[in-house]
């Protein structure tokens, strides 16, 4: 009787599905040979009850991560991305970003480490060593938000603003981008506050994709708010540093007498076809005027003022 239970335990054991897709439905779904599975792990990246299937591969001598969801008895890709070499040491892990969502966390390299983070479909960041101290890899939770997790790298640490990991400072306002919809009527921008509080803040974004001969077809205010200015390409505005510059795209400023923790910015308005976005903002705090974000770095670039801005 002992050997006839072990005997169907060891089928049983034998006939149950891989969790993961084999070589050959790799193969199917990507196209090219697959040499060797390097990691496959399941997550759920979205607020879809579904677990996305992670797999990172070599192909041609090459490193590739693919990211799959189930469909029906098979899985569908969603995103597939070439590293165009090999991988040292490579190790995946998953970082909360708010909303239920989560992005895939890669680390490789042995001495020194590179860091990219990736969601389900196109977003990509990289963090490479000889511009950050990456010596040191961790994840921590945020006080503040409990959802949000903070990446550590050595003595810096970065957190996610709905558009890039950007340095995060404790004491400072910290916005987050929690919708950006280019649907035309239906277009919808809400930023919250998941930082400290700030007074008298300026909050502005501009739209780099945007040109004047467009304007009128991709970007327009739907109800006159006091409090919100869109200025079109060509107006003169001031410039950091001192002296003024004409824009080359549309920029929203939007006014708050204070802007709480937590507190949230919602506006809706018509906006069409539009990608690229510079979030940045002068507020006060304490009796100091601080401009949000301070200094250059992962995610920040200089806008069309020359002022450091976060980039979508």
């Amino acid at each position: 009787m002992r050997t006839i239970l072990f005997t169907l335990c060891v089928i049983a054991f034998s006939c149950k599905r891989n969790p993961h897709p084999d070589k050959a439905e790799l193969e199917r779904l990507v196209g090219v040979p697959v040499e060797k599975i390097l990691l496959q792990k399941k997550y759920q990246l979205d607020h879809t009850r579904s677990l996305e299937d992670i797999t990172l591969f070599e192909a041609s001598g090459k490193a590739q991560l693919v990211v799959l969801t189930p469909e029906g008895k098979s899985y569908r890709l969603l995103r597939r991305f070439d590293f165009g070499k090999q991988l040292e040491e490579p190790k995946i892990f998953f970082i909360a970003i708010g909303n239920k969502r989560s992005h895939i966390l890669l680390v490789h390299g042995s001495e020194k480490k590179h860091v990219l983070l990736f969601d389900a479909t196109d977003f990509v960041q990289e963090f490479a060593p000889d511009a950050f101290d990456t010596t040191t890899v961790k994840i921590s939770k945020s006080e503040s938000k409990a959802q949000d997790e903070i990446l550590e790298l050595g003595k810096d640490k970065y957190r996610f603003n709905g558009m890039r990991w950007i340095l995060w400072q404790g004491d400072e306002i910290f916005l987050h981008l929690d919708t950006f919809e280019a649907t035309g009527e239906q277009g919808l921008i809400e930023i919250s506050n998941r930082g400290e509080f700030g007074s008298r803040v300026l909050v502005s974004l501009g739209f780099p994709d945007i040109t004047a001969k467009d304007m009128a077809q991709k970007i327009k205010l739907t109800k006159d708010i006091p409090t919100v200015r869109l200025y079109p390409p060509g107006t003169p505005v001031h410039k950091n540093g001192g002296g003024q510059i004409r824009l080359h795209y549309p920029l929203l400023e939007i006014r708050k007498d204070t802007l709480n923790k937590n507190g949230k910015i919602r506006l809706p308005l018509f906006l069409q076809d539009a990608r690229q976005l510079y979030l940045r903002a002068v507020y006060y705090q304490r009796g100091k005027l601080v401009h949000w974000p301070s200094n250059s770095g992962a995610g920040i670039a200089k806008d069309g003022q020359d002022y450091f801005a976060v980039v979508r």
